[in-house]
């Protein structure tokens, strides 16, 4: 027999400067989301383009660069004059490889960003079936098996909500009618390593198993660029399953897969 549709309750942690509540999405959240997407992929200290950029100072292209710059330079120092000339030149080009393959690295994140909030971000009502109520006097509608959860810092005097993270549950992104898939993972980075992010899964987790058996697995996919993110989702019981790569002219990343049963052997 289906499982019965079910509006998820709320989470409530406690804080000093303000409740943080683990929620669905609300209509008034978008800008708050879609400004943390950017910020956590893109420009945070620890987002993945940063990452990336790290990783690749030490890269095999990057590394050719180098030699190709000491070379020219050693040219350049020379007396004869085709030796600067050409010494000039492979300065200029390997500076140019060096700079083109780093431009590329934040355009390829800059992109994913774009191109999430044309697609399923620029709805996420829709995208995610989040119930919303057609006025502030009804209820919310039951929850179905997908679902974008929120991490707000609730402040009852202030009356503000501050977003610090985020994920939702796709249940139309594989053909699998058992499955569904975490996207969007974000966290702030002024809170991470408080808790959210366990929470935030922990939400989505005890959803999918609420909806048993219409839910049997979840599945996730992250980057190498992400260490921190694939260890929180091992501590869930997520399993490595597998890998695709991205392959860009100057550039390519490993993206990696992830997935769990809804009830696991020890549940």
């Amino acid at each position: 027999m289906a499982a019965e549709k079910t509006r998820p309750l709320d989470v409530v942690v406690p804080r000093s400067e303000g409740d943080i509540i683990i929620r669905q999405f609300q209509c008034r959240d978008a800008a708050q989301v879609h400004a943390m997407l950017i910020e956590g992929l893109v420009y945070g200290p620890e987002s993945p383009r940063n990452v990336a950029l790290r990783r690749n100072l030490s890269s095999p292209i990057s590394c050719l660069a180098y030699t190709g710059f000491g070379l020219g330079a050693a040219c350049f120092m020379r007396q004869n004059y085709i030796f600067r000339i050409g010494g000039a030149a492979l300065c200029l080009a390997a500076a140019t490889l060096f700079i083109c393959v780093r431009r590329s690295i934040t355009k390829m994140f800059l992109d994913f960003c774009a191109s999430a909030r044309k697609t399923d971000m620029a709805n996420i009502p829709k995208s995610y079936e989040v119930p919303l109520p057609l006025n502030d006097v009804q209820p919310f509608p039951p929850q179905g098996p997908g679902g974008f959860w929120v991490a707000a810092i609730e402040s009852p005097n202030q009356k503000t909500s501050e977003v610090v993270g985020y994920v939702g549950a796709d249940y139309h992104a594989n053909t699998d009618p058992s499955s569904a898939e975490l996207r969007r993972m974000i966290v702030s980075m002024r809170l991470r390593r408080r808790g959210i992010g366990s929470l935030l899964i922990s939400a989505v987790i005890a959803h999918a198993q609420s909806l048993a058996p219409l839910l049997e697995t979840l599945e996730l996919e992250t980057t190498e660029f992400q260490p921190g993110p694939r260890k929180l989702y091992e501590k869930h019981g997520f399993s490595f399953v597998g890998t695709r790569v991205i392959r860009m002219p100057l550039f390519q990343v490993t993206v990696l897969r992830f997935r769990r049963k809804v009830f696991t052997d020890e549940q």
